[in-house]
């Protein structure tokens, strides 16, 4: 690293430099996972000395709790995107499949945010735990009720916790086969796999 460029770091200001900060530690995250994850990569990753980088965040846990609310936010959205604001009662399947091609084309789109998500539950850290629960909370709480209002129309009302269990299958199927994606690149297109995933779904309990 240069004298210019360390000089140019240093007068960027905590504001203008953390989110740069937070794509370095990204990075290291990916390559190291949240264990091997340190300010000093992170501080190598973004080219900036420790100074600058405590200037932003004081230390690791701040820094990877910024992180996850920056890829929390980012995939919540994209998974909220891909949730139909109603059935149509007349295609619950077409429905279904174009919400799950959404979501693993989302997956495909931000790789290394869904990567962090994938780890998430494996970190030991109570704040990080609650984030990823409270947007789990919120994505099955819309989902379960759809189904409930599909169920219904097909004259089949089921205990609240029941369509709640539904829902959270749905959601383990579409987190595990974007694992899939992102672990076999190439092996599946993601209309392909939403096609199939929905067959399953719908020749098994819908």
């Amino acid at each position: 690293m240069t004298t210019e460029t360390r000089i140019r770091a240093e007068h960027l200001g905590p504001e203008v430099r953390r989110p740069l900060v937070l794509d370095a530690a990204l990075e290291v995250w990916i390559e190291h996972g949240y264990a091997g994850t340190t300010m000093a990569r992170i501080a190598k990753a973004a080219n900036v000395s420790k100074p600058v980088l405590y200037a932003c965040y004081a230390h690791k846990d701040e820094a990877l709790r910024a992180l996850m609310s920056r890829e929390e936010e980012r995939l919540v959205g994209a998974a909220q995107d891909a949730l139909p604001e109603s059935i149509d009662l007349d295609d619950v399947g077409e429905v279904m499949r174009t919400a799950y091609e959404a979501f693993f084309r989302a997956t495909l789109e931000h790789p290394a945010s869904w990567r962090v998500v994938f780890d998430a539950p494996h970190v030991k850290d109570p704040v990080i735990t609650t984030k990823v629960n409270v947007a789990r909370a919120l994505i099955t709480g819309q989902l379960t009720a759809l189904l409930a209002h599909h169920l219904e129309s097909m004259d089949r009302v089921l205990p609240e916790r029941t369509v709640r269990l539904y829902a959270q299958n749905l959601i383990a199927l579409a987190e595990a086969n974007a694992a899939t994606l992102l672990q076999n690149p190439g092996e599946w297109d993601p209309a392909e796999l939403a096609q199939s995933v929905t067959d399953l779904v719908l020749t098994s309990w819908l």
